[in-house]
């Protein structure tokens, strides 16, 4: 059967994605990249905020619509959507012809047998006790670049935050299951390996009692062929001398930290749960500063969470315009179902949440652009992604995370291999992007 796959939210839902790719290549089938030419569609769907939600089903109905008109037969629906309303979801879309929970999605290939048996499956349980997002995955990220994901839940209940009631808690990876799987990937020609999870600086608390992120890093370092490693979801809470040590002094850990902070005011960041005050932002981002040579910095931070002030924003705004973070995504709260912040008091209007967003992200694109104004001149290794078009190609620094930021586009007449490493001079700044020369 020829199989296509619409993978929805963080790259997290993506290594799932890959991993039930894999599954069904290796039962027979065929995966093809585009819906238009499946049998059978996989939705992987994100569940996290209401405009992932609204995408997820917009994706379901517009598959829906291929199927409505024969070009599609069958259409499962995976992921965190299903994991909160899986049931309510077969019952009310008759375009599905299955659904799969966070805790079924490696039994993809017998979902599709019963489903060509005129079943409809309905596998939904809570999460799994144990980490299993692991195994062969078919890759769909740019040549020479991967995410290697090393723990799924989280324990953190930020206020606002559904995941630990979709992922459930912290699982960590074992640490043999993540070196083989580094030098798997390794042989596969990566030369990127983005480390991803809910909460990165949390990893191995489970496992080992502790956090563990500088041994997974001092493994990873150690496979030869990786040269790059990206580290990426890192809560400010969890960090220590030893990680900042790790992230300081191994070679291939490239200087560039995501750091979500989501607000600096205390008595916001004490509403959100984030159990820190901006006393212990201010000396890590400080440490950070001083002890990583070339450091790029990006964070995320939330707009109109219940009881924001005009002064907290304020806080916000000059926090943000001191620090200089490199890169910055802004999002505004929404009341997520199940969660304590849906139930405070003194929620913030839409249109002025939306408004002060706007505000952010007018500033932070000021911000950026000088940044990278800043790097013109310098000679940087670009991975090489892609070919745009005669003497044109793609690919990304160090200083640019794959999704999230901009691009650097290279100028050569040379003809260059994607998945690898060139050095090139940064020349002029377009956009977000920037451009470089051979």
């Amino acid at each position: 059967m020829n199989i296509g796959f619409i993978s929805l939210g963080c790259p997290k839902n993506l290594v799932d994605t890959e991993i039930m790719m894999s599954l069904l290549k290796k039962g027979g089938h065929r995966i093809v990249n585009s819906p238009e030419r499946a049998d059978l569609v996989v939705i992987n769907t994100c569940g996290f905020i209401d405009e992932a939600k609204e995408e997820s089903i917009d994706a379901i109905i517009e598959v829906g619509r291929l199927k409505d008109n024969g070009v599609v037969k069958y259409i499962i629906a995976t992921g965190c959507l299903v994991q909160r309303y899986g049931q309510e979801l077969l019952e009310e879309m008759p375009e599905l012809d299955g659904v799969l929970g966070i805790s079924h999605f490696k039994e993809i290939a017998s979902a599709v047998e019963a489903i060509e048996s005129s079943e409809r499956p309905l596998k939904i349980s809570g999460p799994p006790a144990n980490f299993i997002e692991y195994g062969r995955r078919m890759l769909t990220t740019p040549p020479g670049m991967a995410y290697m994901k090393i723990a799924e839940g989280c324990d953190n209940v930020c206020a606002y935050c559904a995941i630990p009631s979709i992922r459930g808690r912290l699982r960590s990876k074992p640490l043999e299951e993540i070196e083989k799987e580094g030098a798997i990937l390794a042989r596969q020609g990566i030369k990127e390996l983005v480390v991803i999870a809910q909460d990165t600086a949390a990893y191995g608390m489970d496992l080992y009692g502790r956090p563990c992120l500088p041994r997974v890093l001092d493994a990873l370092g150690n496979i030869e062929g990786l040269e790059w490693l990206r580290v990426m979801y890192l809560h400010p809470l969890h960090f220590s001398s030893e990680l900042i040590e790790a992230l300081a002094g191994n070679p291939k850990v490239v200087p560039y930290l995501d750091i979500p902070i989501q607000h600096v005011s205390d008595h916001i960041l004490a509403a959100m749960n984030r159990q820190h005050d901006l006393d212990l932002l201010v000396n890590l981002l400080g440490q950070l500063k001083q002890q990583i040579s070339d450091l790029v910095l990006r964070t995320t931070v939330m707009l109109g969470f219940p009881g924001e002030e005009e002064s907290d924003f304020l806080l916000l705004s000059e926090f943000l315009e001191e620090i200089k973070f490199d890169w910055l995504g802004a999002f505004v709260f929404t009341p997520e179902e199940g969660t304590p912040a849906a139930l405070l008091d003194k929620q913030v209007p839409a249109e002025l949440a939306a408004d002060r967003r706007e505000q952010i992200m007018l500033r932070q694109k000021s911000i950026t652009r000088a940044k990278n104004i800043m790097r013109i001149g310098r000679q940087e290794r670009i991975l090489v992604s892609s070919r745009l078009e005669n003497n044109l190609y793609l690919g990304r620094g160090y200083y640019q995370a794959p999704e999230v930021d901009g691009l650097t586009i290279i100028k050569t007449t040379a003809n260059l291999p994607k998945g690898e490493f060139v050095s090139a001079q940064l020349k002029a700044v377009r956009n977000y992007d920037l451009v470089a020369e051979m």
